[in-house]
């Protein structure tokens, strides 16, 4: 039996990763997962037990996220990780290693796999994020990763631009569109009772942002203008604005800071740390748009058929299925966006009818059907024979 050790961090990335490892299990591959980072912190509510839950074996927990809001904090933790992950693949001697985007853990998977002689899959290269630490750390991953699996045809041949041999190279969509298509549909009185906060009554937007690392000493006004933005536009509309909170990147202190701000001077404004995922799939199923900055965004949203407002420079650079639009940050300008995106029915209608770049829930069989044939002895799969 062949094994694969999946390496996640954060929530939003294990979303990702879960149909594929369910599909995994099913195909008859051993599958483990090492976590880290905000996993395992308690003000992220402590979300690996919620990988323990779904029934994966974890076969390690490494703490390396440090407890600052300083630039230091990702680079130390990358080091950190890269010598426990070492520690584990020794261990587990896994066949291939499955990691996720451009984050700490993926950099770190990435160098483990190198220089371990360790098969690595890699999942979302080719895909650009402009004005973001994360894009050259998703293009190092990209020429030291074995076997990619991209969510779009157009990052599929970026792949190949940068010398990636095209046997290498799966378009396989995005996986996680098989949760939302798998998980079923919960009353808005259900979501409500669930909140504590109601969205019967009143229909709601969904704010969703995340600091960006060439703009960290902003973070904080930027959460600012966009919580005043989108709790004055609801007011306007008698709408409610369910929050969830940022990532653990360096500014995401600030942001908390105005979350709290927020939520103690605006009535129609409530924030969650985390949402059980059954919870969180069904807000987005029933939200009139998705204001922030996420990549759901631009990955998930066209799935949904949801207008988004993307606020600021974070996801710029990335294919947008035509239901994104976006902003700076400038109050009139983002709340003509919500305008549009909530009650443009022409607008509306449009993005109902879009063309999803993103593939289907059919995802995670194509990437384990790939990887199946994949022959581990087989050393043309080890060897990068181009550079560019």
């Amino acid at each position: 039996m062949r094994k694969v050790l999946a390496v996640t961090g954060i929530r939003s990335e294990y979303d990702i990763l879960y149909p594929i490892l369910k599909e995994f299990e099913k195909q008859g591959f051993e599958v483990c997962v090492a976590v880290c980072n905000a996993h395992l912190s308690d003000a992220q509510n402590n979300t690996y037990k919620k990988i323990e839950k779904d029934g994966f074996r974890i076969a390690d927990k490494i703490d390396c996220l440090l407890s600052t809001d300083r630039l230091t904090q990702r680079s130390k933790g990358v080091g950190l990780l890269i010598a426990g992950l070492t520690q584990t693949a020794e261990r587990e001697k896994p066949d291939f290693l499955l990691v996720v985007g451009d984050r700490e853990e993926s950099i770190a998977t990435c160098v483990v796999g190198n220089y371990m002689d360790i098969l690595t899959i890699h999942l979302g290269g080719g895909d650009p994020v402009y004005g973001n630490s994360d894009d050259p750390i998703r293009f190092a991953c990209s020429k030291l990763a074995h076997i990619h699996c991209a969510t779009a045809d157009e990052y599929a041949k970026n792949l190949l631009k940068i010398g990636e041999d095209n046997w290498r190279i799966l378009n396989s969509g995005n996986p996680s569109y098989v949760n939302i298509a798998n998980i079923p549909q919960k009353t808005r009185e259900e979501l409500s009772g669930f909140l504590n906060f109601d969205i019967v009554s009143k229909d709601y937007i969904t704010l969703l942002k995340h600091p960006l690392s060439s703009e960290v000493e902003e973070s904080g006004e930027q959460m600012r203008l966009a919580i005043q933005s989108c709790t004055e536009f609801a007011q306007t509309h008698n709408l409610q604005v369910v929050g969830i909170y940022p990532n653990t990147d360096p500014g995401s202190y600030k942001i908390i800071e105005e979350i709290k701000k927020g939520e103690e001077l605006y009535p129609n404004l409530k924030f969650f740390k985390t949402l059980p995922r059954e919870v969180f799939i069904n807000i987005i199923r029933n939200t009139l748009t998705l204001a922030g900055n996420s990549s759901m965004g631009i990955l998930e949203a066209p799935f949904y058929k949801l207008p988004v407002v993307n606020i600021g420079n974070r996801q710029k650079g990335r294919l947008n299925a035509g239901n994104v639009e976006f902003v700076d940050y400038n109050k009139s300008h983002i709340i003509q966006a919500l305008q549009k995106a909530c009650f443009n029915q022409n607008y509306r209608a449009k993005i109902q009818e879009l063309k999803n770049p993103y593939g289907d829930e059919t995802s995670c069989k194509k990437i384990v059907d790939f990887i199946k044939q994949i022959d581990t002895q087989d050393r043309r799969w080890y060897v990068k024979t181009k550079l560019c």
